[in-house]
């Protein structure tokens, strides 16, 4: 498959300019939505407008491999089977989309008035009519598995380690806030791409595509966005904390060494700015997460992606 992605770095590189050609922005949402995934109450701009272009560059590539597997099908239009065909080796990341695609399902049966009994003979049954998004995930999961392994996923009920982090890092968030700093944490975890259906398509150019995705494979865009920022929140919080010396540990330094020299950088240091000293995640934190995320050195690589195309390794999938 012909791939044109670019690298997220070189996109992180150039924010400013890209942001300044694109007129819609989520910017505002990403503040609200970082804080909610453990960034301080009051997250940094230019984080956020650098966060928004690498999630935007991410997902116009995800959109434009998923439009080459959709044409090599015969599609008209990108479904959500082509892109779970581009996460299939992912197996982590795609147990969390089946994950959230029967919650979608479940969310829809509520909605509609369906009783508890009725969403339990549903599941068991694997009624079409109300578990769409299911349907649709285990017919295409199984014309493509030879070995089972995809398919068992839908029993599988692991515990996800990283799913669990965030919740306790939530938890350990609240445990200092007062009455109106919780409730707007609260709200700030409702936010979500999908909640604004128009402006997400208007912010990928949908309408630009000669093949355009289809209702479904728009959900599971804004589901993949989200979890970008969330990754992205999740590295830079990792990168912060590999900066703070820590007394008794001999390493401590050497852990910090990838980050120290771009960290003393004139690029960090204009990134950084002033702010250096607030607790808010900075620009630098974010580049370097990036950097660590799709630089593979070894077995220890930190951040080491699944898979990668071309060099562009993607935090969603």
């Amino acid at each position: 498959m012909n791939n044109t992605a670019a690298s997220p770095m070189a996109a992180a590189t150039s924010s400013s300019g890209r942001s300044a050609g694109r007129p819609v922005s989520f910017a505002t949402e990403l503040q609200s939505m970082m804080f909610s995934l453990g960034d301080a109450r009051r997250p940094l701009h230019e984080t956020a407008v650098l966060v928004e272009d690498v999630v935007h560059t991410q997902l116009v590539n995800l959109l434009q491999q998923a439009a080459e597997v959709s044409q090599l099908r015969g599609a008209r239009v990108i479904s959500a089977e082509d892109l779970l065909f581009l996460i299939r080796k992912d197996k982590k990341k795609l147990r969390r989309l089946l994950k959230y695609m029967f919650i979608r399902d479940y969310k829809s049966k509520i909605v509609k008035g369906i009783d508890e009994d009725d969403l339990l003979e549903d599941k068991l049954s694997g009624s079409s009519n109300t578990n769409k998004r299911q349907k649709i995930a285990q017919d295409f999961l199984t014309s493509i598995d030879q070995t089972g392994e995809l398919l068992a996923m839908f029993e599988d009920e692991e515990i996800d380690d990283v799913k669990q982090e965030r919740m306790e890092r939530a938890e350990r968030q609240t445990r200092i806030m007062d009455s109106v700093q919780y409730a707007e944490f609260c709200e700030s975890r409702q936010l979500s791409f999908s909640k604004k259906a128009s402006k997400f398509r208007d912010w990928l150019d949908c309408g630009s595509m000669e093949i355009k995705p289809n209702v479904i494979a728009m959900e599971i865009l804004a589901y993949l966005a989200y979890e970008t920022v969330a990754q992205l929140v999740d590295l830079a919080l990792l990168v912060r904390q590999d900066m703070v010396t820590k007394a008794g540990d001999p390493f401590s330094h050497a852990i910090s060494a990838t980050f120290i020299q771009y960290y003393n950088s004139s690029e960090s240091t204009a990134a950084c700015g002033v702010e250096a000293h607030s607790d808010a995640i900075q620009p630098c934190h974010i580049r370097e997460a990036v950097r660590r995320y799709g630089h593979k050195i070894g077995p220890l690589s930190p951040f080491t992606s699944a898979y990668r195309r071309n060099g562009m390794a993607f935090l969603a999938c």
